[in-house]
């Protein structure tokens, strides 16, 4: 985890090296700890098997308990939308997308001053994009985000 400036004076939590369930739950309750507008971006999380749809489920109704509006990246993602519509999250309140590029450029033209935002997803899905479509200074990205190496930047 790490905490970045976002754009409009935003606070990012950029945990987009991996993730899994219990990592998810733990991401979740350090953004319930701050101040502010609470956005949760969360993408898929592989390599769970047959338990792939009720962990995502699970992310999905802690997330509804705790964030105001909810972004999912991802095939797998939309049973995080499902367990956060079980939970009692409105729809308008969750967005979904296959890509991270696609989500961070919707994250931003709803972004606020004072919001605060987690990212979350396994490797693959490139989380970090969402993250640099969102940081308050791109021009840093190569030293404070993940998978900026030659061979990642090229996939």
């Amino acid at each position: 985890m790490r905490l970045l400036r976002g754009v409009k004076e935003t606070l990012i939590i950029d945990d987009t090296y991996n993730s899994s369930p219990a990592a998810v739950v733990a991401a979740l309750d350090t953004l319930a700890l701050l101040k502010g507008r609470k956005i949760a971006v969360l993408g898929d999380m592989l390599e769970l098997g047959r338990y792939s749809a009720d962990e995502h489920k699970q992310a999905g109704k802690r997330a509804a308990e705790i964030c105001n509006f909810l972004i999912t990246v991802g095939f797998r993602a939309r049973y995080i939308a499902e367990g956060a519509l079980a939970a009692g999250m409105h729809e308008s309140k969750i967005l979904q997308f296959e890509d991270a590029e696609e989500a961070g450029e919707a994250l931003e033209l709803m972004l606020e001053q004072g919001d605060v935002v987690l990212v979350k997803g396994s490797q693959s899905m490139r989380m970090e994009k969402t993250v640099e479509a969102v940081m308050a200074h791109p021009e840093d990205k190569e030293k404070l985000l993940v998978r900026q190496e030659k061979e990642w930047v090229g996939r």
